[in-house]
């Protein structure tokens, strides 16, 4: 009875992995025997230096700094433009121009009443009587004129009516000019000089 055919390959198989593997083998050990021999005989330590003697020399050149960075200028800051606008305004109102009335008339001036000749009555004493006409008994009445200026006083004096003495009618101007005042007359406002007449009576017993 035959066997089947299939065996017969398996059987091929089994045996050229087996061929094949002992080749591995016998060449792995060669390498190794070959690598043992040459580290023996130190050319693989003279190969290894040369190696690196080789890569030594090979350095690597220095990389080129970078470029400087781009100066970067800060571009300004954008600037608003504002659009200018025009306002028509409204013209000015006619100016309507008013002619003024004329100017009233001045009122008249109140017209002053006139002021008469007024006597300062605490000036108009009794002028001292002489002695030598009280000795002499003399006494009478003397009329005199007077010459009143704007001031009040008197600068001119003049006997109309003598009293029979001339010692009392000297007395009477003098005292007069001296010591007698009156308040001058006014016309509209206006002081005026004026004369008026004086009659001083001289009687003995006022002397006493």
């Amino acid at each position: 009875m035959e066997r089947p055919g299939h065996l017969h390959v398996e059987k091929k198989s089994a045996a050229n992995k087996a061929t094949s593997l002992a080749i591995v083998i016998a060449i792995h050990i060669a390498g190794i025997a070959g690598l043992v021999a040459a580290l023996s005989s130190g050319a693989l330590i003279k190969q290894l230096q040369e190696i690196k003697a080789t890569v030594d020399t090979q350095k690597t050149p220095p990389k080129a700094p970078p470029p400087p960075p781009p100066d970067l200028v800060k571009p300004p800051p954008p600037v608003a433009i504002v659009p200018e606008f025009q306002v028509a305004t409204a013209p000015p109102p006619p100016v309507t121009t008013v002619a003024k009335p004329p100017p009233a008339p001045p009122a008249p001036k109140a017209v002053a009443a006139s002021d008469p000749l007024r006597a300062i009555m605490r000036t108009h004493t009794q002028p001292a009587y002489p002695p030598i006409s009280v000795r002499l008994n003399e006494s009478g009445t003397t009329l005199i004129e007077v010459h009143i200026t704007t001031e009040g006083n008197v600068d001119n004096c003049k006997v109309v009516s003598s009293s029979g003495s001339e010692r009392l009618d000297t007395a009477a101007c003098d005292h007069v000019k001296r010591v007698w005042r009156w308040q001058p007359p006014t016309q509209q406002g206006v002081v005026h000089d004026v004369s008026t007449q004086i009659r001083i009576t001289w009687d003995l017993k006022d002397a006493k």
